[in-house]
């Protein structure tokens, strides 16, 4: 078995090798290094001319010319943004030169002009209908095909000029050494070499294709949408007629484009409709005189019956032809009951037939009959069949027949209500402009008659207006004073709260000196001054004398104390008298306080009554200044006595127990101070100085 199939395989390579001996025989006795040169040299050709072509293509496909022209439009309508009659002819010449379907839809839109020019030329129409079978894609597609088709034929003629001359330096036959050997897949290598560079360098410019379409697509669409902003902005300003020889050129007039045909066609029918229009209105109406209510009168009237007129003569034919309609509708009826009828009739005979004939089937029992019978009956349904068919048929062109008829009749109604609104548009249009000269012509006159008094009212408006303005500056004026006044007022009631918190703390001064605390300090600052100076002079002086003598000043100072406590009284006296006199003043302010609240009620006349109440306060400050100096000169004046009489006298406590005169070394026995309170006398004289200030 394993020798069958060795020897199938090396009958299988020996045919293969005499087929290219066979195919090597044409090149004669040619090296085989030169015949893989020519196969180089010719594959690599037609390669890159199939790459160049295919460029060369791409860049006249529909897709490449339509980026470009687009791409024009915008750059133009960058510097024109509008057309008119100057660049009209221009804009056309460019539109020549793109693409059919721009250009076609761009034609249609020209002569419709009845929409924007985007719902004309829109992607749908102009990219993604003519891409659908996209001549980008083929290219891509091409290319593809010519390398494999270039790879496949230069690896089959370098294996031709390799393997099959029989003597050529890479042969390997009977009785090859081992470099022969070597030799062969080196010849084998080179072969391949060159199909595999086609096919990597096929391959890569497939991919950027790709590439390239979708990014060309991107471009696309953006350029046109940029395209479709800027048209219909251009197209705001175009001229209402175009002739039709600047928007075809000669060859599409020549052929007569189905564009230009149904233009053509369009156009005569207007111009029928038209002469039509003007040969019923060159009829003779009838002649009206309506000289008797005036000319403008008169010509209202022309008109209206003029108008009235054409409109009914129009309807009257329209109607003739809405009528001829509706008999044809009806005729069309009428023929198509009759091929009912006749379906239904022929339909009848061919089911009685069928039924027949499915009875004599059931009754016979040859077969030969029967094969008969069962042809006769499917002859009878196969014609049962086309009855069928042909009524379908007829109906269906019945009912096309009536849809045209009824669209045709809706639109010539639709004519009789244009018709009928045109008149009335007229009409009142014609109404407004009378009614406007006769209005005209009324206000006029009432003008005339009101100029004088409305001259009389816009002198007494003015006059008013003065008075007015006057008005205005007084009672800026008033508000400025009432402003001013209570800013004065909120003054003075300021400074009376700054005296009531002055007479508060002299108050307070005086309740501080009417304290037994006080007078418990200035006593012990007394006797703490003795003692400190008992003490300075017992170190000094040690002699029975000076102790003497500081006995006598302790007992004159004992009198001093009553002259100042006698002092003090009289200064308690003259702050109650000055108590008093506040008291009094403070009744004054309470009844000043209740004087401007009442005032302050009667705000309707704030005027009234500001003297007396300024003059009250002014007197009641006065009264105050002055109670208040009389205040401040005797507390200075108790102040100063007291300082100097604590000044003068430096006394000692008192000495509980002494010794005999006789031991002058024995000291006395000093006692112990109270502890200092911590409001001082000299603290509370600093705060009567502030408070005078």
């Amino acid at each position: 078995m394993l020798n069958a199939g060795k020897f199938l395989a090396d009958n299988l390579v020996g045919n293969i090798m005499k087929v290219f001996e066979t195919i090597g025989g044409f090149g004669g006795d040619t090296d085989p290094q030169s015949g893989l040169q020519y196969v180089l040299f010719i594959s690599l050709a037609v390669f890159l001319l199939g790459i160049i072509i295919c460029c060369v293509l791409i860049a006249r496909t529909y897709e490449s010319r339509l980026l470009r022209s687009v791409t024009g439009f915008n750059r133009y309508f960058k510097k024109n943004p509008f057309i008119n009659e100057d660049n009209l002819v221009e804009v056309n010449n460019k539109f020549k030169q793109v693409p059919k379907t721009l250009r076609y839809s761009w034609q249609e839109y020209m002569l419709n002009r009845d929409r924007q020019p985007s719902e004309y030329i829109n992607s749908t129409t102009c990219i993604d209908q003519p891409t659908r079978s996209s001549a980008y894609k083929n290219i891509s597609n091409t290319v593809m095909f010519i390398t494999i088709m270039v790879s496949v034929l230069t690896l089959l003629f370098g294996l031709v000029f390799v393997y099959g001359a029989p003597l050529n330096k890479y042969g390997a036959g009977e009785g090859a050494s081992a470099g022969e050997t070597i030799g062969y897949f080196e010849g084998l290598l080179e072969v391949l070499m060159m199909p595999l560079f086609y096919t990597f360098i096929g391959l890569f410019v497939t991919t950027v294709l790709k590439l390239l379409e979708s990014s060309r697509y991107a471009d696309l669409y953006y350029e046109f949408h940029e395209f479709e902003r800027y048209l219909n902005k251009a197209c705001s300003t175009m001229p209402s007629f175009v002739d039709y020889e600047v928007l075809f050129t000669p060859r599409e007039i020549r052929e007569a484009i189905p564009v230009l045909q149904e233009y053509l066609e369009k156009r005569a029918l207007q111009e029928q409709k038209e002469a039509e229009e003007a040969e019923m209105n060159t009829n003779h109406f009838e002649d009206f005189n309506f000289e008797p209510v005036g000319v403008e009168s008169a010509l209202l009237l022309d008109r209206a019956m003029l108008e009235g007129e054409k409109y009914f003569n129009f309807k009257r034919g329209i109607t003739e032809r809405i009528n001829s309609k509706e008999q044809e509708m009806f005729n069309f009826q009428k023929a198509f009951d009759e091929v009912t009828k006749d379906y239904e009739r022929k339909s009848q005979a061919v089911r009685e037939n069928m039924a027949s004939l499915t009875e004599q089937l059931n009754a016979t029992s040859v077969k030969i009959e029967a094969n008969y019978l069962k042809k006769k009956y499917n002859e009878e349904q196969q014609k049962q069949q086309q009855l069928e068919k042909d009524y379908e048929y007829s109906k269906v062109n019945f009912e096309k027949q009536q849809a045209e008829m009824e669209q045709d009749v809706a639109s010539l109604t639709a004519e009789i209500k244009e018709k009928k609104a045109q008149v009335e548009e007229n009409m009142m249009s014609e109404c407004r402009t009378y009614a406007n000269k006769v209005w005209g012509q009324i206000n006029k006159e009432i003008q005339a008659q009101q100029e004088p008094i409305l001259k009389e009212k816009e002198e007494k408006s003015k006059i008013l207006q003065e008075e007015i303005d006057k008005m205005t500056l007084l009672v800026a004026d008033q508000d400025a004073d009432i402003k001013a006044k209570q800013e004065y007022i909120l003054k003075l009631e300021q400074d009376i709260k700054v005296r009531l918190a002055e007479i508060e703390a002299i108050n307070n001064v005086r309740d501080y000196f009417n304290t037994p605390e006080f007078r418990q300090r200035v006593s012990d600052k007394k006797k703490r001054r003795k003692f400190e100076d008992f003490d300075d002079e017992e170190e000094v002086v040690e002699e029975k004398p000076a102790k003497k003598n500081a006995i006598a000043e302790i007992v004159s100072t004992d009198n001093r104390d009553e002259q100042l406590k006698t002092e003090e009284n009289e200064l308690l006296s003259k702050l109650r008298e000055v108590n008093k006199q506040n008291s009094e003043y403070s009744d004054e302010i309470e009844k000043i306080k209740e004087r401007e609240k009442k005032e302050s009620e009667q705000y309707s006349n704030p005027f009234a009554n500001l003297a007396n109440i300024q003059k009250d306060i002014e007197k009641t400050n006065k009264e105050l200044v002055e109670n208040q100096n009389d205040l401040a000169n005797s507390i200075d004046n108790t102040i100063k006595t007291v300082e100097g009489e604590a000044e003068e006298n430096k006394p000692n406590e008192e000495v509980s127990e002494t010794k005999p005169e006789e031991s002058k070394e024995e000291k006395v026995e000093e006692p112990k101070a109270e502890p200092k309170k911590k409001t001082s006398l000299q603290g509370l004289l600093d705060s009567a100085k502030k408070l005078k200030k």
